[in-house]
């Protein structure tokens, strides 16, 4: 969880305004989804901070432990865990699960960020940041990097 702010500061959580997430970690991330498809996959993407922006610099995924595995994303905590700034995500692997936040995600998720990748078939289709705010889920732009391009937002359903 996040550190008390200073009197007069604000917790780096409500300062990132988007997410950056480099083609490498992306294609990690994609490569742990289709590895355990149909099941869900999650993990966490370790970040830096800079300015407004959240980079992705490491990808580190979990084993999903839940005794539903095609339907829930659970895992045990362990040292793998980075400290924050960090990024949780778990991906939607059911055509009828939608590509945001869930209700069950809503209650169980205790980190400040939530990424949901939409993967149906086992490949990311939808990727959606959302940021705890005081009193609900905002949703965050998440954009992607190449070494030769500017970031571009990455692909979201509604």
């Amino acid at each position: 969880m996040s550190r008390s702010p200073a009197m007069g500061t604000v917790p780096f959580s409500h300062r990132a305004r988007a997410l950056t997430v480099p083609d490498d970690i992306r294609d990690a991330i994609a490569a742990h989804i289709a590895a355990t498809h149909p099941h869900e996959a999650g993990g966490y993407l370790a970040c830096t901070l800079q300015d407004d922006q959240l980079y992705a610099t490491d990808h580190v995924p979990l084993e999903n432990v839940s005794p539903r595995p095609r339907r829930r994303f659970a895992a045990t905590a362990t040292e793998q865990v980075p400290p924050e700034p960090r990024v949780f995500y778990h991906s939607h692997t059911s055509a009828s699960t939608p590509s945001g936040l869930t209700g069950t995600d809503r209650r169980n998720i205790r980190d400040r960020f939530a990424l949901v990748v939409f993967a149906p078939h086992g490949e990311p289709y939808s990727y959606r940041l959302f940021r705890l705010g005081l009193f609900n889920w905002q949703e965050v732009p998440v954009m992607g990097e190449t070494s030769h391009e500017e970031p571009a937002r990455l692909p979201r359903l509604i």
